[in-house]
């Protein structure tokens, strides 16, 4: 059966990762994550996180956030604010957040949310 829902997508992927086919399993959980299922953007994100350790980890970090993906996006902005292996610049965090959210990544609209003084 192929899954037609982000919820289908994300079991799918659970499943995978649990039975060990982990590519399989990063393929539903980024469907399910671009559909707006958000523990899959949740985990996708942890994911990218995990595989950031060198600057060649970063540039496919920053070509997939190039390419539109908001999960990487998002993941950009946090590296960007924390300074790992990039120099820190809130500015552009700011604007991968922008990017992110207006792509449908949620932990991004809650953070603009969260940041954005109430209007009066």
């Amino acid at each position: 059966m192929n899954p037609s829902t982000p919820e289908q997508e994300f079991q799918a992927g659970a499943d995978a990762f649990r039975d060990g086919r982990h590519a399989e399993g990063a393929e539903h959980l980024r469907r399910a994550a671009f559909a707006g299922h958000p523990e899959a953007q949740n985990q996708l994100a942890r994911i990218y996180f995990a595989r950031l350790k060198t600057r060649t980890d970063l540039l496919d970090l920053e070509t997939a956030a190039q390419s539109g993906d908001h999960v990487a996006l998002f993941v950009l902005a946090m590296t960007l604010i924390e300074g790992r292996l990039i120099d820190k610049d809130t500015d552009k965090a700011l604007t991968a957040l922008r990017h992110a959210a207006t792509r449908g990544n949620l932990m991004a609209q809650t953070m603009l949310q969260a940041t954005t003084p109430p209007t009066e």
